[in-house]
């Protein structure tokens, strides 16, 4: 039987603001490539489809064209929905194959990893069904749908994210070295050192100059097409650093550095997940940062407390212990920093904010559409903000989408809404 592999957010997608404002929760990365990705290739045979809110279906569909978003063509396919939080897959791959019944799977918490529907379950629907009308029959069949515990796990923060980055970096690149063949086109410099160099997967038109270090020693580093490793550069592994960036002077240490960053000075076990600017000397540390961000010279993060103590992060207004001494920042879509910021332990930032002079910026949780900085805050009018947002992306030879734009008018307005969520705890 054909399977249909349905990658789903629930209620806990805001337990990931602000990265989730723009972008369902399984399009996220911890490694080389988004979640549903990486937990996607346990089914390697399935058809994947998308479940997302509503106002994100028009960016999500022109992002992953081909990838059928908010309906599912199901007729004579079993349907597997996961839950675009999967951490760990851990049996729920074996459990899935050798199941002949519809089945809800349980992790150890109490919360559903996944659901598994088989088509003589699902002829009651129409051949092409929206997600929610699954989520309907569900409820409707709660009786005929025994549940299972499974040892998958799920993500329940950002910062779950960011402690993940090593070990996913390493296991995306592993699989990468299987399909390496040695012969792309790179150009290295002699004076260049490459340290433990059967780990090093560089990809066509990598350049590395004079006095550059690119070290293997700790974990497998992988540099995307066409990227530049400049002189007085330093990368550690395990690391990934995507296509078309530019790697300046500094240091890298086990981080995930997406397409279309330009990274300077020290940067240590974080996600940039997406032209991410960051040409200047600062640290920025155990942080999740969206696309299109950008920090001026010297800006600097604090990810340790003074006291050692455990870091705590204020979402949507809750504060939260992470349990965790070490936490940086987490930086929404389109949010710059002017020149010698100083970033408080574990803060959290939203989309579109413009923060600036050069003080510490001591908030727990700046929201989105914020202008200003220790001085305090005003509106920042996101008919501006869009004008910037165009501007930067033009600057980089892209274009920002019209669908884009639309979410951001919509998250400025407050009018974005949970529709779409999937709820399959019938309890």
């Amino acid at each position: 039987m054909a399977l249909i592999v349905c990658f789903y957010e629930d209620d806990l997608y805001t337990s990931f603001y602000p990265l989730t404002y723009i972008r369902p929760v399984y399009l996220l990365r911890t490694g080389i490539v988004e979640l549903f990705q990486s937990r996607g290739r346990y089914f390697p045979d399935a058809e994947v489809t998308f479940a997302c809110r509503s106002h994100l279906v028009s960016l999500v569909a022109e992002n992953w064209s081909g990838i059928p978003v908010n309906s599912i063509n199901h007729s004579e396919s079993d349907v597997l929905f996961i839950n675009g939080r999967l951490r760990n897959v851990g049996d729920l791959p074996k459990l899935v194959k050798q199941s002949h019944l519809s089945t809800r799977y349980i992790t150890a918490e109490g919360e559903v990893a996944a659901v598994f529907l088989t088509s003589a379950l699902t002829d009651s629907l129409p051949p092409v069904a929206k997600p929610v009308e699954f989520e309907q029959l569900v409820r409707n069949q709660t009786e005929k749908i025994p549940t299972r515990n499974t040892s998958a796990t799920l993500y329940r923060h950002a910062w779950d994210l960011i402690a993940d980055i090593e070990s996913e970096v390493e296991v995306d690149i592993k699989r990468l070295q299987s399909i390496h063949n040695g012969s792309e086109k790179v150009d290295i410099n002699e004076g260049a050192a490459l340290v433990n160099d059967q780990d090093i997967l560089l990809s066509e038109g990598v350049r590395v100059s004079p006095g550059a270090v690119i070290d293997a020693s700790h974990g497998p580093v992988y540099i995307g097409a066409n990227t530049k490793i400049d002189a007085h550069a330093a990368v550690y592994g395990p690391c990934y650093i995507g296509e078309d960036c530019s790697v300046l002077a500094g240091k890298i240490t086990g981080s995930s550095i997406g397409p279309g960053c330009r990274v300077g000075g020290e940067v240590e076990e974080s996600v940039f997940h997406a032209y991410v600017n960051k040409y200047h000397a600062g640290f920025i540390g155990h942080s999740y940062v969206a696309p299109w961000v950008n920090f001026g010279a010297m800006t600097t993060n604090s990810d340790l407390k003074n006291n050692y103590s455990s870091i705590r992060v204020l979402i949507n207004g809750q504060l939260t212990d992470t349990g965790l001494l070490k936490l940086g920042s987490i930086i929404g879509d389109h949010t710059k920093f002017g020149i010698g910021m100083l970033l408080n332990t574990g803060i959290n930032i939203g989309v579109c904010c413009n923060i600036f002079g050069g003080t510490l910026i001591a908030d727990k949780e700046v929201p989105s559409f914020r202008w200003g900085g220790s001085d305090g805050y005003t509106e920042y009018r996101v008919d501006k903000a869009v004008e910037t947002a165009e501007v930067v992306t033009r600057r980089r030879h892209c274009d920002i989408s019209r669908y884009e734009i639309d979410i951001l008018r919509t998250l400025a307005s407050g009018d974005d809404s949970r529709d779409g969520i999937l709820d399959f705890d019938c309890a």
